[in-house]
């Protein structure tokens, strides 16, 4: 399971949100342009890096979709306005 998390200057949130990633998922950070570190945080932390110059969530969610190679993708937001960790509840039905 692939979960795409377009960001945009979210170095802050990155620790909780990827922390609760769950295991075995790979999350896919799509960095929009940050300019806060968030890119190597992100990396530093286990994520795959995707960078897409193109600005706007449409374009960060298309990029890490085209990066992602699993049968089933999730996309979250970075600001840890919502819990990866509730991904497999939401993921269950098209399992």
């Amino acid at each position: 399971m692939d979960v795409v998390l377009p960001c945009l200057d979210e170095a802050e949130a990155l620790p909780w949100v990827l922390g609760r990633i769950p295991a075995g998922w790979r999350a896919i950070v799509v960095d929009n342009g940050s300019t806060d570190g968030s890119a190597d945080l992100a990396r530093a932390l286990g994520a795959h890096v995707v960078h897409e110059p193109r600005r706007g969530f449409g374009a960060a969610c298309h990029a890490g979709l085209t990066a992602a190679t699993a049968d089933v993708v999730c996309f979250c937001d970075c600001d840890a306005s919502l819990d990866p960790a509730l991904l497999p509840a939401v993921a269950e039905p098209v399992l």
